[in-house]
């Protein structure tokens, strides 16, 4: 499901200019926290969603408040006027959460579910 979202974002004009390493940000504290084979995990699993481009890297900074089981993903709404861009990203962002969910616990499913948030804004910024 990724690889068809990619391909259709790809065809859109505006995404074919840009092709721009992103830092996708979580909480500096979490992201460290990990064993270095938990990050891989979470790293290689979002890619494998479309969520990270394969240049994308997942950084920790001190600035991104920590994310914890009370904290929201921002709305995931369709918006009919907007282009398709949004959905796709969304769609993509769904993936990379079940796949976290799925192959993450405890710290680590927090962080993975922060970093493909943090993916999800970073693509939307760009429809």
């Amino acid at each position: 499901m990724g690889a068809v979202v990619t391909k259709l974002l790809s065809l859109l004009p505006h995404k074919q200019e840009e092709k721009v390493m992103a830092d996708i940000k979580v909480n500096k504290q979490q992201w460290d926290a990990l064993s270095e084979q938990e990050q891989n995990a979470i790293t290689d699993g979002l890619r494998s969603k479309g969520s990270l481009r394969d240049d994308d890297r997942i950084v920790g900074d001190p600035d991104v408040a920590a994310f914890d089981e009370k904290s929201q993903l921002g709305p995931m709404w369709w918006n009919p006027i907007g282009d398709i861009c949004r959905a796709g990203c969304d769609t993509v962002a769904a993936g990379a959460a079940a796949w976290c969910t799925a192959n993450t616990a405890g710290a680590g499913l927090l962080v993975c579910l922060a970093a493909a948030e943090a993916a999800r804004q970073e693509c939307r910024s760009h429809c």
